[in-house]
């Protein structure tokens, strides 16, 4: 550097060292601004460790758990989800992949003939189906996975328009599932899931959320838990204390409902039912909660006494999945199986929940696909008749 002329040397020696410290005060700040961001990267790029308040895999089964105050971001998610999600956006359960067919008849309960159709050799928008075509397509034979008689489901046979999943694995007998079936309510089109395992595949989804505020707060979800000697319950809820403690314990049962009955009254409303036949499976499971939970309820009453502790609480909730949209209320079906909707009104009067809920079963024509949403809940009625 020269020397300005005009300016004496002292001040030159001043400007100089004015400009060092100014340099060196630049490099240091960009130096711990280029070490922050390092840090930064680093800290992103570590995988959070799941504590035992995470999820964990028991077995082929998960058990999501969402203890309060969790720092866990994927937990926090989860509880965000829940609270704030809307209506549209709460998806039971996906489709990835629908084949449309018609339905010609459905036997032997677990079995049923269809007529596949590709979308450009067949228009689904006809209600018809002529004995040519029929013969023109090969008909085969699919899974139906309904034990009842799918009442007011099969009126429209053989024509009835219907969408099937397709599994790709090669050891099963028949590839396609028979997943849900469109009637006419008298009003408009319907579609009706029919696959009555998938009622606890979109519970469980719902569960996990947080969707059924009715349930209130719980802090984990364990499935397919035994209870009884030859019974497992759907679903248990746990719910822990701040000591980590379990303070309660909710047991619920699912029901899938697909049989609604018109009202009575005049009007167009319908009410859902369950079950569409006398069920003596469904029966057992009612009685067996009842009774496990009327127990469990003495034996923790009789040990709070002994040891003077506070024991955890038992409850107990049967869900009712309708798998149609066109509901406005539930109620057991006194007309179809009395037993059960007088074991229903027991429950009931003994503390156990009943909650109907209804969902929308939306195919996607156009992508060969489909979504199962959740609607929300449905008014209790005490019995149908």
């Amino acid at each position: 550097m020269t020397k300005a002329p005009g300016v004496g040397a002292s001040v030159f020696k001043m400007q100089l060292r004015n400009r060092k410290r100014d340099f060196a005060s630049s490099a240091a700040i960009s130096s711990t601004s280029n070490a922050l961001g390092a840090n930064s990267s680093k800290k992103q790029a570590v995988k959070p460790k799941l504590s035992s308040g995470g999820s964990k895999l028991v077995g082929r089964k998960v058990e999501v758990v969402a203890p309060t105050g969790s720092n866990l971001p994927v937990l926090l998610a989860l509880n965000e989800r829940g609270s704030h999600a809307s209506d549209d956006t709460k998806i039971l359960l996906q489709y990835p992949n629908l084949v449309p067919a018609r339905l010609l008849r459905r036997y032997k309960r677990f079995l049923a003939d269809v007529v596949l159709l590709n979308g450009t050799a067949k228009d689904e928008s006809v209600d018809t189906v002529t004995e040519d075509e029929e013969e023109e397509d090969a008909v085969i034979t699919v899974y139906c996975p309904n034990t009842g008689p799918m009442v007011g489901l099969l009126d429209g046979l053989p024509n009835a328009r219907v969408k099937l999943s397709k599994s790709d694995d090669p050891k099963r007998k028949y590839a396609y599932t028979l997943e849900m079936i469109q009637i006419h309510n008298g009003e408009r089109n319907v579609w009706v899931g029919v696959h009555s395992t998938s009622a606890n595949r979109m519970v469980e989804q719902a569960l996990a959320s947080r969707w059924f505020s009715e349930l209130g707060y719980y802090d984990s979800v364990r499935r397919e838990v035994k209870f009884a000697k030859n019974s497992r319950v759907d679903f248990v809820l746990t719910t822990n204390a701040e000591d980590g403690t379990v303070a309660h314990e909710k047991y619920v049962e699912v029901k899938s409902v697909t049989l609604a009955l018109e009202g009575s009254d005049g009007t167009s409303s319908r009410c859902a039912v369950f079950p569409d036949t006398v069920s003596t499976r469904a029966q057992k499971h009612v009685t067996e909660l009842t009774e496990l939970l009327s127990a469990k309820i003495k034996a923790k009453a009789k040990e709070n006494d002994e040891k003077d502790i506070a024991t955890p609480k038992i409850s107990g909730t049967i869900i009712f999945l309708v798998q149609r949209d066109d509901c406005d209320e539930f109620a057991p079906s006194i007309q179809h199986d009395k037993k059960f909707a007088e074991l229903c009104t027991v429950a009931s009067k003994s503390g156990i929940q009943l909650l109907g809920y209804s969902c929308s079963l939306e195919p996607d024509e156009i992508n060969s696909s489909g979504a199962v949403r959740l609607i929300g809940s449905l008014p209790l009625q005490t019995v149908a008749t």
